[in-house]
């Protein structure tokens, strides 16, 4: 600190009333080798240089390559603050960083690097001290697994049911106990998980009868397939129609995107579950649940 105020001093006497007091700061910092952050979101109107801070939320890829007869080591993530997403690409030793497992999803960084405009705004971090490390901020969470379709699953975590994505290997089932390291986006991303057990699933509470389901307010619902409508495409999305009921009534089901697939697979009088859904008035008054990519379905 002496030395910082050494060099406002310095500086100071050395432009007079040239430049304000928050200029001199930043002239001080910069001869320190200190970089202001920006914000995301201001990120496209900078050149050169910057520093950001923000939360990885995704590890697109770590790959190798070769250039000039060298080998390389490059990796892509997400990174995202209160204001935007940007895609960040490490280099080399900045790469070794996520392949060796130090950086990964749900950690809150500081970067520095340059600003590159190819197919949109990427920042481009070369040297690993550039890369720092201020806070791991997954949380821990135990539940019972419900459901498992790919590198989904739905978790029973205390009163309520969580939508988890798979982000590391691991093979659970129905009625695993498991501890996992994760962070909400969309849904909540698993980053490390371990089994420490298996029970006889509790379904009490975790499925609202169809009669009972109020719009706008997310929902599981478990019942027969009773209607197939087609498969179309809207707005450059797949979409299916199934019908679905209950012992109390019946409800028209959108599959949006990725969940379209089932239907293919699906008949008359099949079982299924349905996690995470989002119930709204429909075009003709009647609720429709719509099943999105925070959503999971599982036939029985």
């Amino acid at each position: 600190m002496d030395e910082y105020r050494k060099r406002m001093e310095e500086l100071r006497e050395h432009f007079g009333d040239l430049i304000d007091e928050d200029t001199l700061k930043l002239l001080v910092d910069y001869s320190f080798g200190k970089v202001p952050t920006t914000r995301l979101s201001e990120i496209a109107n900078k050149r050169g240089r910057v520093a950001v801070e923000g939360v990885i939320e995704k590890v697109l890829s770590v790959r190798e390559f070769v250039k000039n007869g060298k080998k390389g080591l490059v990796a892509n993530a997400i990174l995202k603050d209160g204001s935007a997403r940007i895609r960040v690409t490490l280099w080399n030793d900045s790469a070794e960083l996520v392949r060796a497992g130090d950086l990964v999803e749900g950690c809150k960084v500081r970067l520095k690097g340059f600003v590159k405009r190819k197919d949109g705004i990427e920042l481009s971090v070369n040297d690993p001290s550039d890369v720092e490390i201020l806070e791991d901020v997954r949380e821990k969470i135990r539940g019972i697994v419900l459901a498992v379709n790919g590198r989904k699953m739905a978790l029973k975590h205390g009163n309520s049911v969580k939508v988890c994505v798979l982000k590391c290997e691991a093979e659970v089932g129905r009625g695993n106990v498991i501890e996992a390291l994760g962070f909400e986006s969309e849904v909540f991303t698993i980053t490390e998980l371990r089994v420490i057990g298996e029970v006889y699933p509790d379904f009490s509470n975790v499925f609202t009868p169809i009669s009972k389901i109020i719009p706008l307010r997310n929902v599981n619902i478990r019942g027969r397939v009773s209607g197939l409508s087609g498969l179309r495409i809207v707005k450059g999305k797949d979409l299916a129609e199934i019908f679905v009921s209950d012992e109390t009534d019946r409800v028209r089901v959108l599959l949006w995107g990725e969940h379209a697939k089932i239907y293919k697979e699906l008949d008359i009088g099949d079982s299924i579950e349905i996690y995470n859904a989002y119930p709204k008035i429909g075009w003709d008054g009647e609720i429709e649940v719509h099943c999105g990519w925070s959503s999971l379905l599982q036939k029985l």
